[in-house]
């Protein structure tokens, strides 16, 4: 078994070497060639546990007071107030009356967070208005590369949530088992977090996929057929 791992990961060295794109890059998960050696090696796809991430104790699914709440407690400080959103039952209010006539519901819940670190850091965690209230579905982190070496960064993200899915030079990318395709550069259905090195900062940004705002989006629709009907009678 020994010698067949050694020959999996010369193997693998040897895909890593000679597959095209930026220097350093590893075959994509979803490829031949990747899904063949990660079977081998590890028992499959490197898929991550992003439902267990937070970014700066910022989890997705929470509510502006508890991400303010974990924000604080990792040393994070924001403004008193959020700027505010349409709450579900005034967008779907709003949509009744255009329809049907009616009052509209004016209430509002926190669009976004916006927080600052004590070393230059910013965290922004942004929020979807739901039937339960206003949910993070996006947090973001950025820090400065003045503030923080790239070592640094890139050690702590490994220390913090593990070996990627895909790496490339400048970026990680950790996808959710059962993603159909985990590529950098394309739109990703399930929760999934992504780092990278630009110029000016580094950048944490864990985000829920196209799945969930699908389904947002559904039950909207049918929380505004359920308030408003399409039932009409013809009456001319």
């Amino acid at each position: 078994m020994k010698t067949i791992t050694s020959l999996a990961q010369g193997a693998m060295l040897l895909l890593a070497m000679t597959s095209s794109g930026p220097a350093g890059a590893q075959a994509h998960p979803d490829s031949v060639g990747a899904q063949f050696f990660n079977k081998l090696l590890y028992g499959g796809p490197r898929w991550a546990p992003v439902d267990t991430f937070d970014v700066a104790g910022a989890r997705l699914g929470m509510s502006p007071e508890e991400a303010r709440t974990a924000l604080k407690a990792a040393g994070f400080s924001a403004p008193a107030t959020d700027p505010t959103q349409d709450s579900w039952s005034s967008m779907v209010s709003r949509r009744r009356a255009e329809r049907i006539g009616g009052k509209v519901d004016e209430t509002k819940i926190a669009m976004f967070t916006r927080a600052g670190g004590p070393q230059g850091e910013q965290v922004e965690v942004w929020y979807a208005a739901t039937e339960d209230g206003a949910r993070a579905t996006s947090i973001e982190y950025t820090v400065p590369t003045k503030r923080m070496e790239r070592a640094t960064f890139t050690s702590g993200v490994s220390a913090k949530y593990g070996r990627p899915t895909v790496q490339e030079a400048a970026r990680s990318l950790y996808c959710t088992k059962g993603e159909g395709s985990c590529q950098t550069y394309q739109n990703k259905a399930l929760p999934h977090l992504q780092t990278e090195i630009d110029y000016s900062v580094y950048v944490v940004k864990l985000t829920e996929g196209g799945t969930y705002d699908r389904d947002l989006k559904a039950r909207m629709a049918a929380a505004i057929e359920a308030a408003a009907p399409r039932d009409a009678k013809a009456s001319f």
